[in-house]
């Protein structure tokens, strides 16, 4: 084979020299391989880089914790650049790679084409550019194969529109020159070459919705993001809508753009908070670029780096799914990753970790640790992991919902009554169950009568829900409980129990709570003893009493496609029992509780009511037997529909939107996945500070944990400062028990809600959210004083003012309906005598208050110190 014929077949070569060709002709070697032989291996120090003339070259990824292989991709578009990842420090191979054909390939070692790379700016540029490009499809091909669990995934807002006339802010150079110091990207860049594009720096402003990077629109600048939040999508060819992450780290680079004009933005970038992002147009870095080849070699490398990082993402993303298991790609990521992580990184412990789910929340605490304080290749670890983990922080943040439910419960006052127990856990169960996916179809089907029977196919427990103390619950009476029965009919249903075995110990306490009727054993329970007597007599007093009564006929648990397992006879011969009082049996079928909660839906369907006697004759034994055998098929056929209805809901996410279905499907809670990492970070402050018992706890937004000297002006007060970045009021709702309730502080301070109006919230829902807050700090900190701060109107937020004064003339008539609530207008300092807002009093980014601004904040709210401060 002609090896300078070939060479001069790249497009890299035009215009090049007799000279560099002859020179390039020399280093170059061919390589042909049978179907089966290996090219290069992972971990292997890369030598060479290779171009395919001819065959196809299979991509894989060996887990040595597993001994398997997993297949990740194919290469066969001819002159493709393999191996490249080993331009990147420590030049190692990222996969394995396997001729599954008999191939041929052109190839040049990295040492000595490195060489000449330095010594030919020009072709460096057009070698490099071509070697960027050509990588694309590959990322490309490895995000088409991965399937997000729904078909469309859901943001956490509504609205997008495009970023035009988009605002700008005046930035210091020194500012600028910090960021990208600070960036992962610019690591190689020297500080003349970060000074040079420093220079040609805008930032730009961007709030909730806007989208800065459309996909497939011209790339048009290099954005990297200062502070605030987005989101990365990108639209598959088969049409699927994928989030791939979110980003708050600054820093980080969002989109980009090089030399060939021509090239389009690969996903699109969406704001999710109000962000700033440093912006540099395509025309100034092609400037800089002519003026300076070497840093534009310098980028093009740091864009391959940048490609190479993001297809190890999407690679350990496609892996987790096709293995199903996130842990072996996070080691995997964590792996490929070793030869420059330093051996004392706490990043090691995370693959242990994440083996059990009562370890898993450490093993997130790890990632965001290192997140945030890491050096610059543990953020970039810590990032790529957490992305992978997207789903399981979701099923993590279920598993902290259904502890909180047991230990609230467990520690209730003994003289809790029974209703006041079950309206507690109800609440507790409801929340924890917005953070999975469910559907409830048949919803028509529910009896007027809350005291009806309700039957239904008992699952197993998942063993991902199991608790410390070997606690389980029955997920599937509990989401009935208080998804089905307490949304339809304001309480929740009585259940019948069987009492704890030896071993588990827990069990009665926890269930005793809620005043359920006990039974030593379903199989056991036989007719004409005391026991079955009264289990009669209770059950028939919760149904006389118009209590909804839940059963599971079968008398023990089985898996979602061998239930339901042999109906026993004693919830139809308590139905029968009541004569003329006969309940209503209600029929709900369950599915997917014996599974994972995430890539999950909890699917229930509720079938048409029957009165038994409409049936069979209860008191003939053998008829009763019949129908029982029979029913048990005919709800088998409910739950395969119940397993299908699941299966069409994955697919197509919008049929949960159906005429008598409730889901939560295309709404899922995305509270966690937006705040998560603040919340995290607030907390790794806190853990190393000291704060007095019974602190003054200042709670809310940005507003609150940027408040400038903080400490000097209300540490000696006993203040605390628990604000978190982007907090909107449901946000502060949903974190209240974790942020708050730890530090058992004597008074409160709030300030949130303009984060909700910013995000369209008007008036009435602002306050709703206010009055859920202060519910909340009655229910747990009842009598303290609470200070209620106006919310500000921003010149950001101008077009918002009127709301924001309708908002804060409500919040003032709320606070005086309650006992120890004061308002506090502070908006009224930041105007000046004609009732304009002072600009003055705003940082660059014209959101958020400057140290003047907080000034005048202090100095007013001290003068109200008796009644915040007071220790009395």
């Amino acid at each position: 084979m002609d090896v300078t014929k070939q060479i001069n077949a790249f497009p890299f070569m035009v215009d090049v020299d007799t000279e560099l060709t002859s020179s390039l002709t020399d280093l170059a070697c061919i390589k042909k391989l049978k179907a089966g032989e290996v090219l290069a291996k992972q971990f292997e120090i890369g030598q060479c880089i290779y171009f395919l003339l001819e065959g196809e070259i299979g991509i894989s990824v060996p887990l040595q914790e597993t001994g398997k292989s997993y297949s990740v991709g194919l290469i066969n578009n001819i002159l493709s650049p393999i191996g490249w990842s080993a331009f990147r420090h420590p030049s190692r191979y990222a996969t394995t790679f396997t001729a599954t054909k008999s191939s041929t390939l052109l190839m040049w070692p990295i040492v000595e084409l490195q060489k000449i790379l330095d010594a030919n700016l020009p072709f460096a540029n057009q070698f490099l550019q071509f070697v960027y490009e050509e990588s694309l499809p590959v990322l490309t091909n490895v995000q088409n194969q991965t399937r997000p669990f729904f078909s469309n995934e859901s943001l956490a807002f509504e609205e997008t529109r495009p970023l035009i006339n988009y605002e700008t802010q005046a930035q210091a150079l020194k500012d600028a020159i910090s960021l990208l110091n600070y960036a992962p990207f610019c690591e190689t860049f020297t500080q003349a070459e970060i000074h040079t594009l420093a220079k040609k720096s805008s930032i730009l402003l961007a709030h909730q919705g806007d989208i800065l990077c459309q996909q497939d629109q011209p790339a048009d600048g290099l954005y990297l993001l200062i502070k605030g939040k987005v989101v990365v999508s990108y639209q598959t060819d088969s049409g699927d809508i994928i989030t791939t992450r979110s980003i708050s780290r600054a820093g980080t680079v969002l989109a980009w753009t090089t030399q060939n004009t021509t090239l389009k933005n690969r996903t699109s970038i969406i704001s999710s908070r109000d962000s700033s992002i440093l912006f540099i147009s395509q025309d100034d870095l092609l400037e800089v670029f002519n003026e300076n080849p070497k840093i534009s070699v310098k980028y093009l490398y740091r864009l391959i780096w940048l490609v190479g990082t993001h297809l190890l993402a999407a690679r350990m993303r496609y892996l987790s799914q096709i293995a199903n298991d996130e842990a072996l790609a996070v080691s995997n990521v964590i792996e490929q990753n070793a030869a420059l992580l330093p051996v004392s990184s706490p990043l090691y412990k995370v693959n242990e970790l994440l083996k059990s789910a009562i370890t898993t929340d450490e093993a997130f605490g790890v990632l965001y640790k290192c997140l945030h304080f890491g050096c610059v290749l543990e953020r970039t670890i810590a990032g790529m992991c957490l992305d992978i983990l997207k789903d399981l922080q979701r099923e993590n943040a279920f598993y902290r919902h259904l502890q909180n439910v047991y230990d609230t419960i467990n520690s209730l006052p003994k003289e809790t009554s029974v209703l006041d127990a079950r309206r507690l856990g109800t609440e507790l169960f409801k929340q924890a169950f917005q953070q999975v996916p469910y559907v409830i179809k048949g919803l028509e089907n529910l009896p007027k009568k809350a005291g009806s029977l309700f039957i239904y196919n008992h699952l197993l427990g998942s063993a991902t829900n199991r608790l410390p103390n070997g606690f389980r619950f029955s997920m599937d009476a509990q989401f009935i409980g208080s998804m089905v029965i307490d949304n339809e009919y304001g309480v929740s249903g009585q259940r019948v129990i069987r009492r704890s075995k030896e071993s588990e110990f827990w069990r009665d306490d926890f269930y005793g709570r809620f005043g359920n009727i006990f039974i030593n054993s379903w199989e056991d329970l036989a007719t004409d003893t005391p026991e079955y007597d009264d289990f009669i007599k209770h059950s028939q007093d919760t149904l006389r009493q118009n209590f909804p009564l839940m059963i599971s006929p079968e008398g023990k648990s089985f898996g979602t496609h061998q239930s339901p397992g042999a109906f026993l006879p004693h919830a139809f011969e308590l139905a029968g029992s009541m004569g003329s009082e006969e309940p209503w049996i209600v029929p709900i079928v369950v599915a997917n509780f014996d599974q994972r909660a995430d890539h999950n839906i909890y699917t229930v369907i509720i079938k048409r009511a029957f009165k038994l006697s409409s049936r069979v004759d209860y008191t003939d034994k053998k008829a009763l037997n019949k129908f029982l055998a029979a029913y048990q098929e005919e709800y088998k056929g409910y739950v395969n529909e119940a397993v299908e209805l699941s299966r069409e809901i994955h697919q197509y996410p919008i049929f949960s939107g159906k005429n008598g279905y409730r889901s939560n499907v295309m709404s899922l809670n995305q509270i966690d996945v937006e705040f998560e990492s603040d919340v995290r970070e607030l907390e790794f402050h806190l853990a190393y500070q000291e704060y007095k018992e019974q602190p003054v706890a200042f709670y809310g937004s940005s507003t609150m944990r940027l408040w400038s000297d903080f400490a000097r002006h209300f540490r000696d007060k006993d203040g605390i400062n628990l604000g978190f970045g982007g907090a909107t009021l449901e946000a502060c709702v949903y974190y209240f028990e974790r942020i708050i309730l730890p530090h058992k502080p004597r008074s409160l301070v709030i300030y949130a809600g303009d984060n909700d109006i910013g995000n369209h919230c008007d008036s009435n829902k602002v306050v709703e959210l206010y009055i859920e807050l202060l519910q909340k700090i009655d229910r747990h900190l009842p009598g303290i004083p609470v200070t209620l701060i106006s919310i500000k109107c921003s010149p950001a937020r101008i077009k918002m003012r009127s709301t924001i004064e309708k908002t804060n003339i409500q919040l003032a008539r709320l606070a005086k309906t309650r006992p120890n609530t004061q308002y506090l207008d502070l908006f009224s300092t930041l105007l000046d005598k004609h009732g304009e807002i002072k600009e003055n009093l705003f940082e660059g980014d014209k959101l958020h208050l400057n140290h003047k601004a907080y000034d005048l904040w202090t100095k007013q709210l001290l003068e109200t110190e008796g009644f915040i401060f007071n220790k009395e």
